[in-house]
Parts: C-alpha cells; sequence; structure tokens
C-alpha cells in the first residue's frame, strides 16, 4: 500500500490514534482531520485516495462534508463512511451521496479496516 494515503475525519482522538498507527504501519501515508470542514481542507491540501469519514462530528459532520466535496474533483478518491449508528436509511443516504462503503465501527476489526483500505485501493487501479 506504499505510495498511497488515507485521511482520517474523525473527532475521537483515540480512534484517530489507533487508525492512524495501524494504517501507517501498512506504509500508508495518513492525514487526520477532527471534523468535516477540516476534513475538506485536508482533502484539498492532500488529495488522499481514501477518506475514512466518521457521520457524527462537530462543526461539519460527515453527511455535510459529502454534500460539499465535489466529487468530480477527486475521480478516483474512495470515501469509506464508518459509525456507531445502525441505520438503513443513513446507510442509504450516504451511499447515494457518493460513499464508497458503509460500515459500523463496533464491526470493524483493525484487520477489517486494512483489508478494506486495500479494496478500495484496488477498486481505483480498476478505474
Amino acid at each position: 500500500m506504499k505510495d498511497h494515503s488515507v485521511l482520517i475525519v474523525e473527532d475521537e482522538i483515540v480512534l484517530q490514534d489507533v487508525y492512524k498507527l495501524v494504517l501507517g504501519l501498512q506504509g500508508l501515508k495518513v492525514y487526520t482531520a477532527n471534523n468535516g470542514l477540516e476534513g475538506l481542507k485536508k482533502l484539498k491540501q492532500h488529495k488522499p485516495d481514501v477518506v475514512l469519514l466518521d457521520i457524527f462530528m462537530p462543526i461539519m459532520d460527515g453527511k455535510e462534508f459529502l454534500k460539499t466535496v465535489d466529487l468530480k474533483d477527486y475521480p478516483k478518491l474512495k470515501i469509506i463512511v464508518y459509525t456507531n449508528l445502525s441505520d438503513g436509511n443513513i446507510e442509504k443516504e450516504v451511499l447515494a451521496m457518493g460513499a464508497h462503503k458503509f460500515v459500523l465501527k463496533s464491526t470493524m476489526s483493525p484487520k477489517d479496516l486494512i483489508k478494506m483500505i486495500e479494496e478500495c485501493l484496488s477498486d481505483a487501479k480498476k478505474a
């Protein structure tokens, strides 16, 4: 996964740190943002391959992030929305807004996260 990068948009610092460590050990360049607004700035600045996006955050939440970002500017970008809220309506909504995947934080182990990122990077190469 060398030469690829991930932006983690997450307001829980402990999760940011864990995901940054796990993904960094896989050779990924990892950027972090504490909310959607900061995430938009870092997306423009770093142009990552994958965004790991929380839904519930202060200042700008994940849904507002998805509404605001112009995905035409990032044709190969894969956005993984992850949350602790199991809600089929939110899942349908964010997928319709351009998210690549929707997962529950509580069901995602570090190995699952790595596999999901690898799949997204593989899908991006095919696009």
